[in-house]
């Protein structure tokens, strides 16, 4: 309930991009968006059946295949720019905002995940952890896309995408940190 409107106050505030319009009857970029929508969707539903017990493992699991949509559709748009402009369509370079701009909207979403998983059963405090902070990571890949105009394939993949899997990784790693174990308490 907090991420979304989190997400539009910091693309308010970063001002949309000029050409939004434009972007928004591309059917390339709202398929991106909408991928990028759905892991953060299911990743946010997966982390919060991590902790409920009995729920069947595939629940813990469905965030994969909305990931390797996303993926693909990236991969999809990085062949064609291949294809179309060649080595020159590849140009890598620096574009620092996508990290910083991703972490500034994910922390909103990623502390509320945190304090949702903390209060469940911790049956699976590693999954839970893993797809709460990749769902609020795709969460704030999709604002950033509206505000920020790099859409060149290699550079969504290579700085977006990868921001996303930097900062699930950092939020999986210090799991126990965030989501300490349980200890039982003494009867009174």
């Amino acid at each position: 309930m907090l991420s979304i409107p989190t997400a539009a106050l910091i693309v308010a505030m970063m001002g949309v991009r000029p050409d939004i319009g434009t972007k928004m009857a591309d059917p390339l970029f709202l398929r991106q968006e909408l991928a990028s929508l759905a892991v953060a969707l299911v990743a946010a539903w997966a982390a919060l059946v991590a902790g409920i017990p009995g729920e069947p493992r595939w629940k813990r699991w469905a965030p994969i295949v909305p990931v390797l949509l996303w993926i693909s559709m990236l991969g999809r748009q990085c062949w064609s720019e291949w294809m179309h402009s060649g080595a020159s369509g590849m140009e890598f370079r620096a574009d620092w905002m996508c990290l910083p701009g991703i972490a500034m909207i994910s922390a909103v979403p990623a502390l509320a995940m945190v304090v949702a998983i903390r209060r469940g059963a911790r049956l699976h405090s590693f999954q839970a952890l893993l797809w709460g902070s990749l769902a609020a990571a795709a969460l704030a890949n999709a604002a950033l896309r509206l505000f920020h105009m790099e859409d060149a394939a290699l550079m969504v993949i290579v700085w977006q995408f990868g921001s996303v899997l930097l900062l699930t990784a950092i939020l999986t790693v210090f799991r126990n940190a965030l989501i300490p174990a349980r200890t039982a308490r003494p009867y009174r």
